[in-house]
């Protein structure tokens, strides 16, 4: 059953590749010539020569779990069984996934076979996929691509497991997190644990201080069941800072050496789960588990700037019915997540200085939305140590840009070919020095064909509704 799964999945992936234009027969010729090239062993075998590449770049999402676990790599039968299909899906770039463009600013742990590793994976399924001797296997020792680890110095977990609302498609549930520590630390690494993967949509990770803790977590079990209603998070809050996100596709986090998130004693930690129940509603547990520094070693301190822009998307242009109306979409996320989005839209606009009728020229094909930040003239000089873009199943493109129309720009973040399930933040290779003055902008594209219902959509919680955000993790500056 897993080896017609993995042969869908390769399929549909095949397709993809194809609709996007992805490599004309010149360029496979090259790329044929390519791997016919490479110096390869004579006698291939999974165990010596395939398992450490494996191992190095796919077991941690091909696991039991993890986003790819209906697809596990980690029985060597199973996998010499989809030799073809693995071999197809590295020739063909499909995996490891990989979402940034080589347009990006380079990035740290970027996911990517060399071509010698491809060819000998061709090779090994061409000679039948033997699987050899376990006793010649030994683990990668190159370093290139490390998938982060972290250590689990202390774990946290909602008191008891929490049914989702079962008269909801979209349940966004907060959970206070006992936070027991003695004395000051930094959070150098995390690694969000989401426990019914099939519901998961995202986590966001809150950190409230003294003050902001009771007059939020007092509303833990308002309702009688664990946690609260908490549409929107909390970030907006006073007193309240975002210090970890988890999206589908995302690996552990580790900070860069030196750096992380200070937490104390008498501080709260809140997790935002976003539960989508389009396929099953089961009881959660959904934690983190955080990688600790004493506050004495020398660790600089992380703070999270946020960018966000408009979602005005129409339907298709073939389809007219009352949910194609902008006031339909804006009325509908009022009634699902509460009074204060009937505004939300427009006040988007407002805060990117714009009006409908920027948006004027959007289509249900092509729907874009935009925002930038002009940095202030007080603004002291930022360190930017990573990147992270958020959209929903709309989503066909994604970009942040630093001084975009300047006569040194920089692409942040380029995702050409947007894919819901594979995100992530990406660290860059070396810092990204911002200061004032300087312009930030994101920029999404949607097609709203890919919806199975069309209507007009606007910003809003729900899976099928849609966002458009950035982050950049920065050095926090030092007051002057």
């Amino acid at each position: 059953m897993r080896y017609l799964v993995l042969c869908c999945l390769i399929f549909i992936g095949s397709l993809t590749v194809l609709a996007q234009g992805a490599k004309s027969h010149n360029e496979n010729d090259t790329k044929s010539a390519e791997l016919s090239g490479v110096s390869l062993p004579e006698n291939l075998s999974y165990h010596e020569h395939v398992r450490p590449i494996i191992e190095s770049n796919c077991t941690t999402c091909h696991v039991e779990g993890q986003i790819a676990g209906d697809i596990p790599l980690t029985d060597p039968k199973e996998t010499v069984f989809a030799a073809a299909d693995i071999a197809f899906a590295v020739i063909n770039r499909i995996m490891p996934p990989w979402m940034p463009s080589p347009q990006s600013r380079p990035f740290k742990h970027e996911r990517g076979l060399s071509i010698e590793e491809i060819a000998l994976i061709a090779a090994w399924a061409e000679q039948g996929a033997p699987l050899g001797d376990e006793e010649s296997y030994a683990p990668a020792t190159d370093d290139e691509y490390a998938i982060p680890q972290i250590r689990a110095d202390l774990t946290l977990l909602p008191e008891e497991p929490y049914v989702p609302d079962g008269n909801l498609l979209d349940d966004y549930r907060c959970f206070p997190l006992l936070l027991d520590i003695d004395e000051p630390q930094f959070i150098t690494g995390y690694e969000v644990l989401p426990d019914v993967a099939e519901m998961a949509h995202h986590a966001i990770v809150f950190l409230l201080d003294e003050e902001a803790d009771d007059g939020i977590l007092r509303r833990n079990y308002e309702d009688g069941r664990p946690g609260w209603t908490c549409y929107g998070g909390l970030d907006s809050l006073p007193n309240v800072r975002t210090i970890g996100t988890w999206t589908p596709g995302k690996l552990p986090v580790q900070h860069p050496p030196g750096t992380g998130h200070r937490i104390s004693p008498g501080e709260s930690v809140v997790i935002q789960m976003h539960y989508n129940l389009a396929i099953t509603r089961q009881p959660d547990q959904s934690g983190i588990a955080l990688q600790l520094e004493s506050a004495d070693s020398d660790i600089a301190e992380l703070v999270t700037l946020p960018l966000v822009a408009p979602v005005e998307i129409p339907c298709p242009s073939d389809i007219e019915v009352p949910q194609c109306e902008r006031e339909f979409s804006i009325q509908r996320t009022a009634e699902l997540y509460g009074e204060r989005f009937k505004g939300l839209s427009d006040r988007r606009l407002r805060l990117c200085r714009q009006t409908l009728a920027d948006y004027a020229g959007n289509t249900g094909e092509h729907a874009v939305g935009t925002c930038e930040l002009t940095l202030p003239s007080a603004t002291p000089n930022l360190t930017a140590f990573d990147v992270h873009g958020h959209m929903h199943e709309l989503g066909t493109s994604f970009r942040f840009e630093l001084n975009p129309e300047g006569d040194d720009p920089i692409l942040l973040l380029d995702i050409p070919r947007w894919d819901f399930d594979w995100q992530d933040s990406y660290q860059f290779a070396e810092p990204v020095e911002i200061a004032a003055g300087d312009v930030l902008r994101i920029t999404c594209t949607w097609d709203n064909r890919l919806s199975a219902d069309p209507r007009y959509v606007t910003w809003g919680e729900g899976t099928t509704d849609e966002m458009c955000l950035g982050t950049l993790t920065l050095l926090k500056p030092e007051r002057g």
